[in-house]
């Protein structure tokens, strides 16, 4: 797995993931989530379209995810997702916590501010 993160806007980091989200990515993974912390953004925007495979524990990883970022005040989208990825996350009903958008602009376009949190 590969994790960069990219500045969208003020409010706004990018996630962009590769690889196979599972186990054995776990800590590229965590380092990814956190380096997109560091500026403090309202929304993380996770781009999915290099991720070719997702198990229960990149499941659990994007579970995870929400939960600790929701605290903080950050909010979570999802963009692109292959068939069989998208296919599980519905599956799972992570959608309902994680929407899916088509693309950054939608996704930004959605984007709701969160209250901070203190």
């Amino acid at each position: 797995m590969i994790a960069n993160t990219t500045q969208h806007n003020q409010q706004t980091q990018i996630l962009e993931l590769s690889g196979r989200l599972n186990f054995q990515a776990r800590q590229v993974y965590l380092q990814g989530v956190k380096q997109a912390k560091i500026s403090s953004p309202r929304h993380v925007i996770m781009n999915l379209t290099e991720v070719s495979y997702i198990d229960s524990a990149g499941l659990g990883l994007l579970a995870l995810s929400h939960k600790k970022l929701t605290k903080l005040g950050i909010q979570i989208s999802l963009i692109n997702p292959q068939p069989s990825v998208k296919q599980l996350i519905e599956l799972t009903n992570l959608n309902t916590m994680l929407p899916i958008y088509d693309s950054v602009e939608a996704a930004s376009q959605s984007f709701k501010a969160m209250p901070l949190k203190t």
